[in-house]
Order: C-alpha cells, then structure tokens, then sequence
C-alpha cells in the first residue's frame, strides 16, 4: 500500500476502532442469527457454529472495548483462533466486494472501475442513478477494509498490539503524563 507517497504494509483502516467495532458486532450478529439456519439445513456442525459464534463475540467485545479506549476482558479465545477466523470472514467479504463491484462495472462499463473511492462516494452523496450500484461496492470495501485492520492488529507481536498499546495509554493517562487526545494511537 502507499500512503504519502511511502510503502506501507497497514490497512486503510488502522485507526478506525469504532468502524472496527461495528462490523465485528456485525459478524457476530450474523453468526447468532444465521449459523442457526446452517446447522438447520445439514450445512455447518453445531460445534463448528458454536466455535464461530465464541471466535466472533470475543472480537466484537475486543473492538467494543478499543473502541472506547479500554481493555477487553481476557477470555479462552486464543489469537489463532481470532486470526483463522478474520481469515475466514476477510474472505467472504473479499469476494462480496469483488462482486459487486463486478455488479457496477457491468453496469456502468468499465470506465466506473477506473474511479476513486473518494469519486465514488461523491456520486453516492450526489443521489446520482449509478448509486444504486454504486453504493453496494462501497459497502463491502469498507467492510472489507476494517475486518483487514483488526486482522493487521491481531497478528501484530504482543508488544505492538492493539491490547498492549491500549494498556500503555491508560497507564499514561492515568499517570496524567498525557492528556487523552495524545496518547498512542
């Protein structure tokens, strides 16, 4: 990835917690209503459904936590397990996105995949007819981009984690060696 002109291995996302948040809350939401119907249909084991839907509460309640600049409680999911199943989830939204924005080309021409983010959006706020297609694509990138960061986090190093950061800003803060607007990212 490039930003400011300089390689960079981090996700789009890296700082937006609360965006974080919501999509895990999200995937956690859509596990404890839908993995029901899987294993209804012969589709998905009850202890394959059961193991996602820990995996996937553990993370929503980590990212409810960072978002609001606090520790999450330590519970049993081990990072691999988080890691497999951002993996897992980063997939299906991957190619969520990738067909929708297959969706807009297909129906706007090719010339529409040549357009920005920020372009696209700015047809998205003009209430412009390409909207209707326009907008499930942004949906899905964005989704795409912020279950990518917490999985950037989750495979940092423990001393470059999202927890560890977190811990040393509420230590600091709590020494009032720095005021809260900065402390670490």
């Amino acid at each position: 990835m490039e930003l400011g002109g300089a390689a960079t291995d981090r996700p789009r996302f890296i700082y937006a917690y609360a965006e974080m948040a919501l999509v895990a809350e999200d995937v956690r939401r859509n596990r404890a209503e839908g993995d029901s119907v899987l294993v209804d249909a012969g589709k998905l084991s009850p202890d394959i459904a059961a193991a996602r839907l820990r995996i996937s509460t553990a993370l929503a309640v980590d990212w409810k936590a960072y978002a609001h600049m606090e520790l999450p409680p330590l519970d049993q999911t081990t990072d691999a397990e988080k890691i497999a199943d951002l993996k897992g989830v980063l997939a299906g939204a991957v190619k969520r996105r990738d067909q929708a924005r297959r969706a807009m080309i297909h129906e706007y021409g090719p010339a529409i995949g040549d357009v920005s983010l920020n372009e696209l959006w700015q047809i998205h706020d003009s209430y412009d007819t390409r909207s209707l297609r326009v907008l499930p694509y942004l949906h899905w990138d964005g989704y795409a981009a912020a279950i990518e960061a917490m999985l950037w986090w989750q495979e940092r190093p423990r001393y470059e984690s999202r927890r560890f950061i977190t811990m040393v800003n509420q230590q600091l803060q709590s020494m009032e060696y720095v005021a809260p607007e900065r402390a670490a990212a």
